[in-house]
């Protein structure tokens, strides 16, 4: 016989964070091959990413640590950091086609919130 003293209710969840945004991925998640593992990504990673995108961002985290929008907290750091880069790209007189090759510049605006498509057109508009 069990006695209810024994038995105690479970008061605390563990949460399953997210592999792009480290968001709690509880109650909707998806779960998608990502190289030669598999990780789980939030609902929304999951709508807002294509395939191609979350394994891209995954292996950048992997390697250069963080999480998609780590270090953005508001629409103004966000913008100010895509100044950044349209002022870089602008005075090094380089195009927008760069932008994909280099790796540590993609893998900053991924730490602030910039999606890549946003990155693209943002680059293009600011430079100009």
């Amino acid at each position: 016989m069990i006695t209810p003293e024994l038995v105690k209710e479970k008061k605390s969840f563990n949460f399953v964070k997210c592999r792009i945004c480290h968001n709690n991925a509880n109650p909707e998640i998806t779960i998608k091959k990502m190289g030669t593992s598999y990780g789980v990504i939030c609902k929304n990673c999951s709508r807002s990413f294509s395939d191609i995108e979350i394994e891209l961002m995954h292996n950048m985290f992997t390697a250069f640590g963080g999480y998609f929008s780590q270090l953005s907290n508001s629409k103004d750091v966000t913008n100010s950091k895509l100044k950044e880069i349209a002022r870089f790209y602008k005075t090094r007189e380089k195009n927008n086609g760069y932008i994909k090759k280099e790796v540590k510049m993609l893998h900053s605006a991924f730490l602030y919130g910039i999606r890549p498509q946003q990155l693209l057109k943002s680059v293009k508009l600011l430079a100009n």
